[in-house]
């Protein structure tokens, strides 16, 4: 691993950790006993260390959806990948992403489209499964599981209880999965 990868992979997991904004240049270096000018070596700002955190996390999204089958089943073993990385962490941190949503996205213009880029990855691949299996409504689907996958991940970090898993994968999926608009 190069020092670049060494600062994102870092940097990620202390703001995973500890919140983006909480987060300095300094206690990145420090951990990694490397001087600042390394850093501005790699990376203008910050910001420019964010949008590489988030990247890394489109990439590692990406590679889950590449080895998940294209199918009802696959899209539900994709959820179960992020919650049992939960569950690895003592269902404490909660989403990476999702933790990003909540804190940038209204205070950061590059960074909100830099997060919009992986919901727009994740809803994109639910809603050509959802198609592909002739699901009605599948844009609106793909929406609503995505909204669901990360409001079980926030319960769940919340009550300490992986249940909601358990909820998501017996009811909610399914109740979305096949609802029907009236009208």
């Amino acid at each position: 691993m190069n020092k670049k990868e060494a600062i994102i992979l870092t940097a990620a997991r202390l703001i995973h950790e500890h919140g983006y904004n909480h987060v300095g240049i300094k206690s990145i270096l420090d951990e990694l006993n490397i001087p600042k000018g390394s850093f501005y070596y790699y990376f203008r700002s910050k910001e420019d260390l964010g949008i590489a955190i988030i990247e890394l996390y489109i990439n590692d999204t990406s590679d889950c959806l590449d080895h998940c089958e294209k199918n009802l089943k696959g899209l539900k073993d994709f959820f179960n990948i992020f919650f049992n990385r939960l569950i690895e962490l003592s269902l404490k941190r909660g989403c990476p992403v999702g933790n990003l949503i909540l804190e940038l996205a209204d205070e950061n213009e590059l960074f909100r489209n830099k997060l919009m880029e992986w919901y727009s990855v994740v809803t994109t691949w639910i809603k050509q499964i959802l198609t592909s299996e002739n699901i009605n409504n599948p844009e609106e689907k793909a929406k609503a599981l995505f909204a669901a996958f990360e409001g079980t991940m926030l319960v769940s970090k919340l009550e300490k209880d992986k249940i909601h898993f358990e909820i998501f994968n017996n009811y909610t999926f399914d109740g979305i999965i096949n609802s029907r608009i009236n009208g």
